[in-house]
């Protein structure tokens, strides 16, 4: 059983995490307006990990079978046997994590990372992620702080499988993306990248497009957009007078967008700092997204959404 629940609360808005599966905000409610995927307990939650909420990819999407070379060292993760040959969505959507320094409103969740833990032999970096929840009138902040506490340089991958639910209805989605990130069958960048078709365009514009105009599982640089006068990186999800602001930090350089063969019930846009496979990829870490934590160092990324 993985149905321990912290429930947080401000005003209309109330969030549900479940830390034995997986540590992530499951739920997102403001009145009667349902902001995720619905899900009824951890044990949902933990069958489908990546469809409710806010699940944790460490590292995200996927790396060309599950190998690597960074700093001199060999990485080589556990293997699953799947067509594609890929390892995906890392470790920490999948473990369980504490909950800590929790109040009415707010709630931190935990991983640390040592010795003892079952991938460290995979990934040998001692860390500690916290990734806390605050919900007030602008809504729900995300702040993950991720820490080396291990003598090595750490690379860092992170993304949010950030699952919207879709009523139904005429929603319509801006986003902020910037290219097309060209994907193989086996869903690894070709080193090909290509201006926005017309209809991708439309993401990109006033009126946005249907999150569910053609099939989707596609990769997207970023590309800030115009909202309300000012530089904005992040997506707009408009339905029947509601309005829910996805705001995210610079430092998520790509996106990945996925509608789950366009079935009508959901939209994960999902920022990533790296671009999928970044670190077999023959480009700058400022270009790939890759970052680096040095021993002692931290790094935050910040993200908030806003229902209106």
């Amino acid at each position: 059983m993985q149905n321990e629940k912290i429930v947080i609360r401000h005003g209309e808005y109330r969030a549900e995490i479940f830390p034995e599966a997986g540590g992530a905000l499951v739920t997102l409610d403001k009145g009667d307006v349902h902001v995720f995927w619905p899900c009824e307990s951890g044990d949902e939650a933990a069958a489908a990990p990546t469809r409710h909420g806010l699940p944790c990819l460490f590292p995200p999407n996927r790396i060309d079978a599950g190998h690597f070379w960074f700093d001199g060292r060999e990485y080589q993760f556990p293997m699953k046997p799947n067509k594609a040959n890929n390892f995906s969505h890392g470790f920490l959507h999948i473990r369980p994590w504490k909950a800590v320094d929790v109040t009415e409103n707010s709630v931190t969740m935990r991983y640390d990372c040592d010795e003892s833990t079952d991938f460290y032999p995979y990934y040998p970096h001692k860390f500690r992620f916290d990734v806390r929840y605050t919900l007030s009138d602008e809504g729900l902040c995300q702040e993950a702080e991720v820490t080396n506490y291990g003598e090595l340089p750490m690379p860092i991958g992170l993304g949010w499988h950030t699952a919207f639910a879709l009523s139904g209805g005429e929603t319509k989605v801006r986003m902020s993306v910037g290219k097309r990130i060209l994907l193989s069958d086996r869903m690894l960048p070709t080193g090909d990248v290509r201006d926005l078709s017309e209809a991708e365009k439309l993401f990109r514009a006033d009126a946005g497009q249907s999150p569910v105009y053609a099939p989707m599982d596609d990769h997207f640089t970023v590309e800030k957009i115009q909202y309300n006068g000012r530089d904005f990186h992040g997506a707009i999800l408009e339905d029947t007078g509601v309005r829910i602001i996805y705001e995210v930090d610079d430092a998520y350089k790509h996106w990945m967008v996925f509608n789950a063969k366009a079935a009508g019930n959901i939209i994960c846009i999902e920022p990533q700092n790296w671009r999928i496979n970044a670190p077999n990829l023959d480009m700058p870490y400022e270009e790939s997204g890759l970052d680096v934590l040095k021993k002692g160092e931290s790094k935050c990324y910040v993200s908030r959404i806003k229902v209106e």
